[in-house]
C-alpha cells in the first residue's frame, strides 16, 4: 500500500514531466540539461576511464568532467533507462520522478528496521521523500537522490544489533554510491556517519564493531580513491578554489527556516530573508513532530530528577517554555503582520521577528544542548536522540563558516569553519546543503515519535491519525501546479554537419552554454562553450571577446583544427563578426540559427618556457604607482592594480636599463584571470623621446590562448617584431564606464 501511495504522490507531482517526457525537461533547461548529459555520458563511457573524463565541452580543455559531479551513483539508476530507451531526456526525466519515490521508500525501509511500525515507517517515507526542501533542489537531480543514505544508515543499525556481515556490505555500497551520486555527501554524509558511530559504536566501547565498520568503509572508499585522486589532480592543475566569501554567500541564514521555496502551494507565502540555496522550510507537520520528538529526549513529562541534574531540569524547561513563547510571538507577526497590545499599563508589542526568532532559537538550542536529558539519550545510546542532536549539529554546520542571522552576520563562527580545515574541505561552495543530512534525521526522528504515538491505539484512531499526518506532511511540500516541464533548446541547423567537429556558439553566455554542451554531448561533437561548476580560467576573455565583437576570438580555436560556429539569428552584429572571417562559408540557415565553417589557420604566436627574458629596471606610470613592485616581485598572488573610474587611458613606461633587443611582453595575470585589459598599444623607444609602434589592438585571442596553455596562471604573450628598444610604453586605450588593469608579474622577451 505504502509503494503504490508514493507511486501516485509522484505522479500526480510530476504528471507535467510525464506528459512531455521525450520532449521536455524537469523544472527548466539550465542545470537540469547539464545533469541530463552527464548521465548520457555515464550511460556510453566506461567509468575511470581516460575517455570518460573528456566530457567535449570547455574545448580544447582536458578532464572537463572533473569540473562538475560525475554522477555515477545516480547512473546507477539512470544507465539501464538510458540503455532500453535511448533517449536523453526520458532518461533524466524518469530519473527525477524515480529519486521521489526512491528516497520515500528507503526512509521507510530504515524508519521499519528502527519501529517495526508500518504506519510510522509510511509517514516518515512521505516527510522525507516529498518533503519542501525537495522542491528548492529540482534543478540539482544530485541533491534529490538521496535515497543511498537512508539505506546506509539501515545496514549501519541492523549490523549493530545482528552483528551480521551482510548488513556491513549494505552498508559499505550504499555509502560509496551516496557519495559517488552527490560529492557533497561524501563530506556531508560521511560526517553524519561519523557522529552515527561514535553515538552507537565508540560510546559503548564496542571496538571490534568499529574495527569492521572501518574496514568496510576503507573497502568501499577504493572504487572511489581514483576518482578522486583525478579530482584533485585536475583541480590543483587549474588551481580551482572556493573564496571563503563564496562559501559565506551560499550558507544558510538562522531564519532560512522560515524560507519556503516559492512553488509550494500552501507555504510558497513564507520568505523570511531567503538567499541562494538557502530555502529550508522544514515543514509545519515535520517541524511539530520533531518538537514533540525534542521534549521527549527532554523528559519533559518525566519527574523532576532527584540530585544534581535537578536545577538544571528546572532552567531546561524554562528554557522550552521561553521558546514557545517567542516561537508563538514569530508565527504571530508572520500571520497577522506587526502589532502592539496595550492593556491598561501593561504594553506589549511585537513589530519584527528578528529579535523574538533569535531568542526562540536560542533557547531550543541551548535547551537541547544543555538537558539532563540529552546526556542520558547519549549514555545510553538513544535512537531518537541521537537523531535529534544529529539534526542540530548538521544544521549548525549548514549556517556556513561564519552565523548569519536575518542577513546580518554575527561575531560567531559557525562549526563549519572547522571542517574547512580538512583537506578538500575549502572546495565544498555550498554549506546550506548540510540541510540535506537535517532532513533525513528529522524524519528518521519523526518516523520514530510517530510510532510510539500509534502503538496501542485503537483502529479508528489510528487510521485517522495517519490520514491527517499524511495529508499535512503532502501538504508541507505540494505543488499544486506540479513539476514543471520546459522545452529542449533547438537543436543546430544541421547537426550531422557537426559531428566529430568542434562547435562555438554564439552568444556566449550561462543559458545557450548550457544548450550548446547539451548539444555536443548527446549529438556527438566538441563544445567550445560550456557550463558547470567550475570553468578554465580563459572563459571570461572569450565573454568579453564575444562581448566586444573580437576578430581574434576564433584564432585560439582556429590554430587546432576547423571550426563550426553557429550564431542566433537575433544577433545579427555577431553573424556580421563571423561573416567576415577570412574563408567563412555558410553551411546552413535555420529559422533560429545559422551555422558556418571556419578553416584551420595558424597557430598563435606565444613564449615557451624557456625563452630568455630581459631583466626591467623599473616601472613608471602614474595610476596605482604604490603597487608597481608588486609587478616584479616574482608573486603571483600580489598584483599592480590600475583604476580609472572616468574611462581615461592609462600608461605603463618599463625601463630596461639600458637599450636590449626586444620581441614582446609577457602579462602574467596568475589567478586574477578576470583583469585583463580588452585592448593594449605597445610603442618602444631608445631614448624615451622618440617612441616607435609595436602592437596594438585587442590582446583577447592572446588571452584565451594564454589561459588554454597556461591553466592554472593565465599568461598573455603579446610579440611584435625584433627592435632595439630601452623603454617599452603600455597604454590601455580610452575607454567608456568604470575599467582596470592589473598585472601580477611582468616580463620582457
Amino acid at each position: 500500500m505504502s509503494v503504490l501511495v508514493y507511486v501516485a504522490v509522484a505522479a500526480v507531482l510530476g504528471r507535467n514531466v510525464l506528459a512531455h517526457l521525450s520532449t521536455h525537461v524537469a523544472n527548466d533547461p539550465g542545470d537540469p540539461l547539464l545533469t541530463a548529459a552527464l548521465l548520457q555520458w555515464d550511460a556510453t563511457h566506461l567509468p575511470w576511464s581516460d575517455a570518460w573524463w573528456q566530457l567535449p565541452i570547455f574545448y580544447p580543455t582536458r578532464d572537463a568532467l572533473a569540473f562538475s559531479e560525475h554522477l555515477l551513483g545516480l547512473a546507477v539508476v539512470a544507465s539501464p533507462i538510458f540503455w532500453v530507451t535511448g533517449s536523453t531526456l526520458i532518461t533524466y526525466n524518469i530519473t527525477t520522478l524515480l529519486t521521489f519515490l526512491l528516497s520515500a521508500l528507503t526512509m521507510y525501509a530504515l524508519v521499519f528496521r528502527l519501529t517495526r511500525s508500518a504506519a510510522a515507517a509510511f509517514l516518515a517515507g512521505l516527510a522525507f521523500g516529498f518533503a519542501p526542501y525537495r522542491i528548492s533542489q529540482l534543478p540539482h537531480i544530485q541533491m534529490l537522490a538521496a535515497f543511498w543514505a537512508p539505506l546506509a544508515l539501515l545496514g549501519l543499525h541492523a549490523f549493530i544489533d545482528t552483528g551480521r556481515r551482510r548488513w556491513l556490505a549494505l552498508y559499505g555500497a550504499c555509502w560509496a554510491l551516496q557519495a559517488a551520486a552527490n560529492g557533497y555527501a561524501l563530506f556531508f554524509f560521511s560526517l553524519l556517519v561519523g557522529m552515527w558511530v561514535l553515538w552507537f559504536v565508540v560510546a559503548r566501547r564496542n571496538w571490534r564493531a568499529l574495527v569492521m565498520i572501518s574496514a568496510a568503509t576503507v573497502v568501499a572508499l577504493v572504487p572511489l580513491a581514483p576518482i578522486l585522486y583525478k579530482y584533485i589532480t585536475v583541480h590543483a592543475r587549474h588551481g580551482f578554489v572556493r573564496s571563503a566569501d563564496e562559501i559565506i554567500s551560499f550558507s544558510a541564514d538562522v531564519a532560512a527556516v522560515l524560507c519556503a521555496p516559492p512553488g509550494l502551494t500552501f507555504w510558497g507565502w513564507l520568505r523570511v530573508n531567503c538567499r541562494a540555496e538557502g530555502e529550508l522550510f522544514p515543514g509545519t507537520v515535520l517541524f511539530a513532530v520533531a518538537v514533540i520528538a525534542m521534549l521527549r529526549v527532554l523528559g519533559w513529562r518525566a519527574a523532576v530528577a532527584p540530585s544534581s541534574s535537578r536545577a538544571l531540569t528546572i532552567v531546561t524547561r524554562l528554557l522550552l517554555f521561553v521558546g514557545a513563547v517567542y516561537g508563538a510571538v514569530v508565527g504571530s507577526i508572520l500571520w497577522l503582520g506587526p502589532w502592539r497590545l496595550e492593556l491598561g499599563p501593561l504594553r506589549v508589542s511585537a513589530m519584527g521577528i528578528r529579535k523574538p526568532l533569535l531568542i526562540c532559537i536560542g533557547a531550543f538550542v541551548v535547551a537541547l544542548l544543555s538537558a539532563p536529558g540529552v546526556r542520558a539519550a547519549a549514555r545510553r545510546s538513544s535512537t531518537l536522540g541521537f537523531y535529534l542532536v544529529a539534526a542540530l549539529v548538521t544544521w549548525l554546520l549548514a549556517l556556513g563558516p561564519v552565523i548569519t542571522f536575518m542577513g546580518s552576520p554575527t561575531s560567531v563562527n559557525g562549526p563549519f569553519a572547522w571542517l574547512m580545515l580538512l583537506p578538500g574541505a575549502d572546495s565544498l561552495r555550498v554549506p546550506a546543503r548540510f540541510w540535506l543530512m537535517t532532513m533525513t534525521c528529522l524524519a528518521v526522528a519523526a518516523g520514530i515519535v510517530m510510532a510510539e504515538m500509534l502503538a496501542n491505539r485503537r483502529r479508528s484512531v489510528m487510521w485517522a491519525a495517519i490520514g491527517v499526518l499524511a495529508v499535512g506532511l503532502l501538504s508541507d511540500g505540494w505543488m499544486s501546479g506540479g513539476i514543471p516541464a520546459l522545452p529542449a533548446p533547438a537543436s543546430a541547423p544541421d547537426p550531422g554537419e557537426l559531428v566529430g567537429g568542434t562547435v562555438l556558439t554564439l552568444p556566449v553566455d550561462d543559458f545557450r552554454d548550457i544548450g550548446s554542451q547539451y548539444q555536443a554531448i548527446t549529438a556527438g561533437w566538441r563544445s567550445v562553450n560550456g557550463y558547470s561548476g567550475y570553468g578554465p580560467n580563459y572563459y571570461p576573455a572569450l565573454l568579453n571577446a564575444v562581448r566586444f565583437e573580437v576578430d581574434d576570438i576564433f584564432w585560439p580555436f582556429q590554430g587546432r583544427g576547423e571550426l563550426h560556429v553557429v550564431v542566433d539569428n537575433s544577433a545579427p552584429r555577431l553573424i556580421a563578426l563571423v561573416e567576415r572571417q577570412p574563408g567563412v562559408t555558410v553551411t546552413r540557415r535555420g529559422a533560429t540559427l545559422t551555422q558556418y565553417r571556419l578553416p584551420a589557420r595558424s597557430p598563435l604566436v606565444t613564449f615557451k618556457p624557456g625563452a630568455p627574458k630581459i631583466h626591467v629596471a623599473s616601472l613608471h606610470s602614474t595610476c596605482g604607482a604604490d603597487l608597481l613592485s608588486l609587478a616584479l616581485d616574482r608573486d603571483e598572488k600580489t598584483r599592480w592594480v590600475c583604476f580609472s573610474p572616468d574611462g581615461a587611458s592609462q600608461q605603463l613606461v618599463v625601463d630596461l636599463g639600458a637599450p636590449q633587443t626586444t620581441t614582446g611582453v609577457m602579462d602574467g595575470l596568475g589567478s586574477f584571470y578576470g583583469d585583463f585589459p580588452i585592448e593594449l598599444t605597445i610603442e618602444t623607444s631608445v631614448d624615451g623621446q622618440m617612441w616607435h609602434p609595436a602592437r596594438k589592438g585587442s590582446v583577447l585571442g592572446q588571452a584565451i590562448e594564454g589561459g588554454i596553455e597556461t591553466p592554472r596562471s593565465l599568461r598573455i604573450s603579446l610579440p611584435f617584431g625584433a627592435r632595439l628598444a630601452r623603454y617599452l610604453r603600455l597604454t590601455y586605450p580610452e575607454r567608456k564606464g568604470e575599467f582596470y588593469w592589473s598585472i601580477a608579474e611582468l616580463e620582457i622577451w
